[in-house]
């Protein structure tokens, strides 16, 4: 598969580029490019359309801010906090209550 990057530079502008399949031909597990760049690089993502078969996009992304995506053990803890089947906030239905 080639690989598919997209560059988010500091000044909010972004580029794409794209590396033919051909970089994996010496070594199919690993693969060293070096980039240099005229603008300084804010985030990079692998695949952003996700045209690959990449079953784990959690590791497609490099910025200078935290990642967007939480961990699946926080997603399922902050899931897993609130009581199932009630609501937040007060009932709008307890509010009009005849007296």
């Amino acid at each position: 598969m080639p690989i598919i990057i997209e560059w988010q530079f500091k000044d909010g502008t972004k580029e794409i580029e794209k590396i033919p399949a051909q970089i994996w031909r010496l070594n199919e597990k690993n693969v060293v490019k070096y980039f240099a760049k005229n603008k300084e690089v804010a985030a990079i993502q692998i695949d952003p359309w996700k045209e690959t078969a990449d079953i784990d996009i959690r590791n497609n992304y490099w910025s200078l801010q935290p990642h967007v995506l939480p961990s699946r053990f926080k997603a399922f803890s902050e899931k897993s906090a609130k009581p199932r089947g009630q609501s937040s906030g007060t009932n709008p239905m307890q509010m009009h209550q005849k007296k």
